[in-house]
C-alpha cells in the first residue's frame, strides 16, 4: 500500500482477492497528500489486525476504523470532502467520458460555483442553498440558460459523489431548474445554401454539403475516418457509422449527393481523416475563421456551423419526413428533441388527423347512405 499522485489527485493504492489472487486496486482520495497519508495508514493499520481491505465499507469515516465487513465489492474513500476538494477528482474521473466542449463548460460553471459553495461538505450543500445561489444568479443578470447549466454541472458532481461513495446521498434530486426559452431553430433556405456554398474554398465547402447532407454534428464529422465508412450492397449507397455523444453510435446510409462526396474525396484521399486539415493533413480542429468569413461573404447572418445540423432536419421534415426517423438519423436519445421540429411539416396536424379517416370513413358513408335513403322514401311519400 502506498499513495502517489497524478495529475492534481492523490490516490490510495490496495490489493484486493479476485479469485484467489492479488489485484491492485486505487481510490481517489483528492488534492490532500494529508489525506491520503491518513487514509493510506488506515489501510495499514487494518492489514496489521487481519481485517480483508476488500470488503471496507464505503461510507465509512476515517475515525470510525475497524469496521465491519461488507460486501467484496466496496472500497473506503474519503469523507467530509468539500466542493473544492472534489472538483479535480470530479473532473479527472468523470472528465474522461466528456467531449472537450463539455469539458470546458464544467470548468466553467464550476469557475462560479467553487466561490459559493468552494468550502462547503459536499453533504451539506442542500436544495435551499442551491435555490438561494439561483436567485442571486438571476439578480446579478443572469440568463435562465447559463443558471440551469451551473446548475445541472453541480448536480452531476453530487451525483458521481454519491454514486462513488463520497456522500451518501444525492441532496439535490428533484430539483427543479428555471424555465427556459426554446431553443432558436435557424436553417438555410435554398438560396442562402447556393450563395454559401458558392463563396467558401473547396475543403469548406465539402464539408458543408456532407454536414448538410447527413446532419452529423461538427465533432462527430472532424473526428470521422475512413474506416467508418462502407461502400457495400447492403444499402442503396453504403454507410456511415458515426461515434456520437457518450460514445454512442448510429449508423446512416448515405444519399447520393454524399456518395458521390466520398468517393470523389475518396481518390484523392491522403491520411485517415475524411476531412484533414488543408494546412497540416492531421484532424481538423475548427473551421470557424473561415465558416464565418464566408457567411459573412454569402451576406448570410444569425447563423452557426452547428445549424447546417439544424438545416439537415428542418428539410427533411419540410418534404414530409416523419419526425421519427428524423429522430433516429440525428442521433436523439429522446424523440422530444426532434419534436422542435414539427412546426415546420407542411399540413403537419392536417395531415396526421386526416389519417383516422381510414378507419371511421366505411361508418360516415353507411350513415350518409341511410340519410338518402330516408330522403328518398320522404319525397315519394304522398
Amino acid at each position: 500500500m502506498a499513495v502517489y499522485k497524478r495529475n492534481k489527485i492523490w490516490y490510495v493504492y490496495y490489493y484486493v482477492k479476485v479469485n484467489g489472487r492479488q489485484k491492485k486496486k486505487g481510490v481517489a482520495v483528492g488534492p490532500r497528500k494529508d489525506i491520503a497519508e491518513a487514509l493510506d495508514k488506515k489501510y495499514r493499520e487494518m492489514v496489521k489486525s487481519g481485517i480483508d481491505t476488500s470488503v471496507v465499507h464505503t461510507n465509512t469515516k476515517l475515525d470510525d476504523l475497524p469496521v465491519t465487513a461488507l460486501d467484496s465489492s466496496s472500497i473506503l474513500v474519503p469523507q467530509g470532502l468539500t466542493l473544492e476538494e472534489f472538483k479535480p477528482i470530479f473532473l479527472e474521473l468523470h472528465g474522461n467520458s466528456l467531449s472537450k466542449k463539455m469539458l470546458e463548460s464544467y470548468e466553467t460553471s464550476l469557475a462560479h460555483l467553487i466561490p459559493i459553495f468552494g468550502n462547503v461538505c459536499l453533504d451539506s450543500i442542500s436544495k435551499v442553498t442551491v435555490k438561494t445561489y439561483m436567485v442571486n444568479r438571476k439578480n446579478e443578470g443572469v440568463c435562465n440558460t447559463t443558471v440551469n447549466k451551473e446548475i445541472r454541472c453541480l448536480t452531476k458532481a453530487l451525483s458521481m459523489a454519491f454514486e462513488w461513495g463520497y456522500i451518501e446521498q444525492s441532496p439535490l434530486k428533484g430539483l427543479k431548474l428555471l424555465k427556459e426559452p426554446p431553443e432558436r431553430i435557424r436553417y438555410l433556405i435554398k438560396d442562402e445554401y447556393e450563395r454559401l456554398l458558392k463563396v467558401s474554398p473547396q475543403y469548406l465547402r465539402d464539408i458543408i454539403v456532407f454536414a448538410t447532407g447527413t446532419g452529423m454534428r461538427k465533432s462527430e464529422i472532424f473526428n470521422l475516418t475512413w474506416d467508418s465508412v462502407t461502400f457495400s450492397e447492403t444499402s442503396r449507397y453504403g454507410q456511415i457509422t458515426v461515434l456520437g455523444k457518450g460514445d454512442k453510435r448510429r449508423h446512416l446510409s448515405m444519399n447520393k449527393t454524399v456518395y458521390d462526396l466520398l468517393i470523389r474525396l475518396n481518390r484523392v484521399r491522403e491520411g485517415k481523416f475524411i476531412f484533414p486539415s488543408p494546412k497540416t493533413g492531421e484532424r481538423i480542429t475548427d473551421v470557424k475563421k473561415s465558416f464565418k468569413t464566408a457567411l459573412k461573404n454569402a451576406d448570410i447572418e444569425d447563423f452557426r456551423f452547428h445549424d447546417l445540423r439544424h438545416t439537415f432536419a428542418s428539410w427533411l421534415v419540410m418534404k414530409g419526413v416523419n419526425l421519427y426517423t428524423v429522430q433516429k438519423l440525428l442521433g436523439h436519445t429522446s424523440i422530444t428533441t426532434t419534436q422542435r421540429y414539427a412546426h415546420l411539416a407542411p399540413g403537419y396536424l392536417e395531415r396526421e388527423i386526416g389519417k383516422i379517416d381510414d378507419y371511421i370513413a366505411t361508418e360516415n358513408e353507411s350513415s350518409e347512405e341511410s340519410i338518402m335513403e330516408i330522403d328518398k322514401v320522404a319525397i315519394s311519400c304522398p
